[in-house]
């Protein structure tokens, strides 16, 4: 962490080296953004341009030969469409997910395509929602689907950082603080009650922390109840009647975070593209806000009546009814944006991601407190977009949960893979009573990644399956058990998982031995009679999750899960079995030696964690060193050479 600048200069003298100091951070962030932005750039060229339709979807990239299924009208002249997909195509191995930037087009179209976001799946039929028309040939035809490069982030970002440079006032203090060169001050103490009266003693003194501080900082690891603590700071500034801006990274907190303040009596109002958005909190978003005070039922009437005069005036060539058609036009913008802003000026909370946060509506809104959830995982650019709108700011996260994405690795060793949570790290209250997981889950965790300093809460500290009626495993005793594959020969490798594709461009890893053990672990746990709906599968790459989900195809349609770490930040099952895929007689371990994924995976669990893995592969890393010493120590280190995981 940058040490706080000293004032022992003067004041004109302190004054200039906390700017220089700002600047300087500023011009580097600009700088590495430019360079993420060019890197994010050639590599969604590269992937598109190297490899055929076919390839690209059959790698889960794209969807091809879709037929439209229904066509619903949507606000602000978008589009929803049902798109039906082939039953060939396992909808689970796609890696376009809710929210992602789309481009469809009809088969014969070309280069002519609508732009749009992804926004669900739904049995074998996908829904994306249109910034436009769709051509005759798409609604006729057959489409093709495809991710889109998110160029609008990197502008957002660019803005906010322009915006930055030119701060002045309560925003520059802010700045300096996040930057780390002032220090950030405590108000005199206050006097608050609980509206969650089941917070712990940690919770109560980081809402505490929060009211008081200018930027605050909530560190949260597994199970400890950040979620919930934040929800206790939105609470309690709304009922002060300050105005809170709730953001987090992902659309998925934003969500999450919604859905729990409106449990607990808080009215949001949520912004951002209807497609990213929850159904659960459809009735939050800006645009249902407005809905139902009636604009835009008069703002369609207009716009359809502009419409009709648009095309007779061009018909007739009648300049007088065309000026007309644009100013109904114009008035039917007015009148949207004026009932945006009559919402948004009721609103006690707000609630976007980093991105969304640079909706125009919040133009001419001023914010007293910003809450900036999974802190850790937003790059600076796109956290300064909400950090900018307020004076205060209560961040929250874990860095040693899932990092930010960062395309270009030279830009995240320069600096853009460390936020600014993680700069400030030293001031943070962290939690650290976890309501999730088993003490002997938790024991590895908490002794490697948090000083030991994680205690489970007595209504988890002991809670195993056999709670739920399953049956006991007598090989599987305990609540946590690590399955050494050593000297299996189960050899990972790259390529496509059919034998003829190995020469495939495919760099993912996967490992055909060790995917039937994980798949025969998975079926001895749901023997037990566990729901498979409380299973889930982590494999550590995307190659493997698709092996596993050929595997384990009917589990999957009863309810088991099967995907990467970075689908399960933030959630939980009662039984997790996580397969770490590397085994190689060179001790090549790749992207496992990242440990913050791994500490995610190996806190998912609540009652039952199975991990397997390669002894003799990991051994000579510190970390999964120190994880096969503690299954030693508690009597969970098993070997596949045992038994070969038998149903019960």
């Amino acid at each position: 962490m940058r040490q706080p600048i000293q004032a022992q200069d003067g004041g004109l003298q302190y004054h200039a080296k906390v700017t220089e100091a700002v600047d300087s951070l500023l011009a580097r962030l600009a700088e590495l953004w430019r360079r993420e932005r060019a890197a994010a750039r050639a590599q969604f060229q590269a992937a598109r341009a190297a490899t055929t339709l076919a390839r690209r979807v059959a790698r889960g990239l794209a969807l091809d030969e879709l037929i439209v299924a229904e066509a619903q009208a949507a606000p602000r002249e978008r589009v929803k469409l049902a798109l039906v997909v082939p039953d060939a195509i396992d909808l689970d191995a796609v890696r376009i997910g809710p929210g992602d930037p789309v481009r469809v087009t009809g088969r014969l179209d070309g280069g002519d395509a609508v732009r749009g976001v992804f926004v669900r799946r739904d049995g074998q039929r996908v829904w994306v929602m249109l910034d436009g028309e769709p051509s005759e040939d798409l609604l006729y035809g057959r489409g093709v689907l495809e991710q889109e490069a998110p160029e609008v982030t990197f502008d957002r970002g660019d803005t906010a950082l322009a915006r930055a440079r030119g701060a002045k006032g309560d925003t520059a203090r802010l700045l300096e603080i996040l930057a780390g060169v002032r220090p950030s001050r405590r108000a005199a103490a206050l006097s608050w009650s609980a509206l969650d009266p089941d917070l712990d003693d940690v919770q109560r003194a980081a809402v505490d922390a929060a009211l008081r501080d200018e930027v605050a900082l909530v560190h949260g690891p597994p199970g400890t109840g950040k979620t919930r603590t934040l929800v206790e700071v939105v609470r309690q500034l709304a009922a002060r009647g300050e105005r809170v801006l709730a953001t987090a990274a992902s659309n998925t907190a934003v969500d999450n975070l919604g859905e729990r303040l409106v449990a607990a009596g808080v009215e949001p109002v949520r912004l951002g593209h209807p497609a990213r958005i929850a159904e659960a909190l459809e009735h939050a978003t800006l645009d249902a806000r407005v809905d139902a005070d009636g604009a835009t039922a008069l703002a369609r009437e207009w716009r359809d009546r502009a419409r009709d005069l648009r095309r007779r005036g061009w018909a007739r060539r009648d300049r007088e009814m065309v000026a007309e058609a644009r100013a109904l036009e114009r008035d039917a913008r007015a009148e949207l944006a004026h009932a945006e802003e009559a919402v948004l000026g009721r609103a006690r909370v707000v609630l976007a991601t980093c991105a969304g946060a640079d909706h125009p509506a919040l133009e001419r809104l001023r914010f007293d407190t910003v809450v900036l959830d999974e802190a850790t995982q937003a790059v600076d650019p796109l956290a300064l977009i909400p950090l900018l709108r307020a004076p205060r700011a209560v961040l929250a996260g874990d860095p040693h949960q899932l990092p930010p994405t960062v395309v270009d690795p030279a830009a995240a060793r320069a600096g853009l893979g460390t936020t600014f949570f993680e700069r400030l790290a030293g001031t943070a209250t962290m939690l650290v009573r976890q309501h999730r997981m088993h003490e002997l889950i938790m024991k590895f965790p908490s002794e490697a990644t948090y000083a030991g300093r994680l205690v489970a809460a007595p209504e988890v500290a002991h809670h195993l399956l056999d709670d739920l009626g399953a049956i006991p495993d007598p090989l599987r005793p305990l609540p946590v058990t690590f399955i050494d594959t050593a000297g299996k020969d189960w050899s990972d490798r790259k390529g496509g998982l059919d034998p003829a594709d190995l020469d495939d461009a495919d760099p993912s890893t996967w490992n055909p031995g060790h995917a039937d053990r994980v798949a025969a672990e998975v079926r001895r746990v749901l023997s037990r009679g566990v729901a498979a709906g409380d299973v889930a599968v982590i494999a550590a790459y995307d190659a493997q999750v698709r092996r596993l989900r050929e595997l384990l195809a009917a589990e999957r349609a009863a309810g088991l899960e099967i995907s990467t770490v970075d689908a399960f930040q933030g959630r939980e099952k009662e039984a997790v079995v996580v397969d770490l895929v590397r085994s190689n007689d060179r001790g090549e371990i790749g992207f496992l030696g990242d440990i913050r994924r791994m500490n995610v995976a190996l806190t998912r669990a609540r009652r039952f964690l199975l991990v397997v893995g390669d002894s003799a592969t990991l051994g000579d890393h510190p970390y999964y060193a120190a994880f096969v010493a503690t299954m030693d120590d508690i009597g969970a280190h098993g070997s596949a050479w045992s038994d070969e995981a038998e149903p019960l």
